[in-house]
């Protein structure tokens, strides 16, 4: 007998914050690593460019995952959740650290992508492994290689735009790289969602599970997800009040 897999839809706001707090949180950490890049000094710097990166990479799964409509209830396993952002944060800490010298290598920009992209895949699928429902998940393969290779590519293209001189007059030089940065984490996230298949089980073991406290709901998600966009803010504030004080120095 042909299984049916469920049918998948997504809430066009949610996916549309999705991208801009993918943006957003590239804009922020990218500014970090253009400090490092500009000569300040410290692990920290790298550290905090990283954890911005990657908390927006979380941040952004989750905001799209609540976007996707099942008609079915979905919760996560909290160790897997919390694990799967570590990937997304060191996989940006590799890429920054190849990159944070004012002077790069084509080759220290193709393994920065990389480190980047694998970082965003790693951290989607380890989310999606992560997901507690009843439906079996399985993946078609082709486009989960695919949906890497978007993340790799878009990321690798990023990190280019921010260490090319051909790019040091071109207008909004930042912000296009953000944009193109910020892009790798939702293109690769949504062309993921076309490799997914979820398959009804006929059970309701899930209801029980979230009532009982065991699993997370995706409605504390999207509440986590928006005090995690709040972290970008600070940190560029931070970013301008500390070139003020050091423009006010050197005067």
């Amino acid at each position: 007998m042909e299984q049916t897999h469920l049918p998948m839809n997504h809430d066009p706001l949610l996916v549309g914050a999705s991208f801009l707090i993918a943006i957003f949180t590239s804009y922020a950490a990218l500014a970090v690593i253009n400090r490092l890049r500009q000569g300040v000094t410290g692990g920290g710097w790298l550290w905090m460019g990283a954890a911005t990166f990657g908390l927006g990479v979380w941040a952004m799964h989750f905001t799209a995952m609540t976007a996707l409509q099942l008609d079915m209830l979905v919760a996560y396993d909290p160790l897997l959740t919390l694990a799967s952002v570590f990937f997304a944060i060191f996989g940006a800490a590799a890429a920054f650290q190849l990159v944070s010298k004012s002077k790069v290598s084509f080759t220290q920009v193709l393994g920065a992508g990389f480190f980047l992209g694998a970082g965003i895949g790693v951290m989607h699928y380890v989310g999606m492994f992560a997901m507690r429902l009843d439906a079996r998940l399985t993946f078609d393969l082709p486009m989960v290689a695919l949906s890497v290779l978007v993340a790799v590519a878009l990321g690798t293209f990023g990190i280019w735009t921010l260490t090319s001189p051909a790019f040091n007059l071109v207008p909004f030089r930042h912000l296009i790289t953000a944009i193109i940065t910020g892009s790798a984490i939702p293109f690769m996230h949504y062309t993921a969602m076309l490799a997914a298949r979820f398959t009804a089980t006929g059970t309701e073991e899930i209801h029980s599970m979230v009532a009982s406290g065991s699993l997370l709901s995706l409605n504390l998600f999207l509440l986590l997800a928006v005090a995690v966009v709040g972290l970008p803010m600070f940190l560029t504030s931070l970013l301008e009040t500390s070139a003020e004080k050091a423009q006010e120095a050197e005067a």
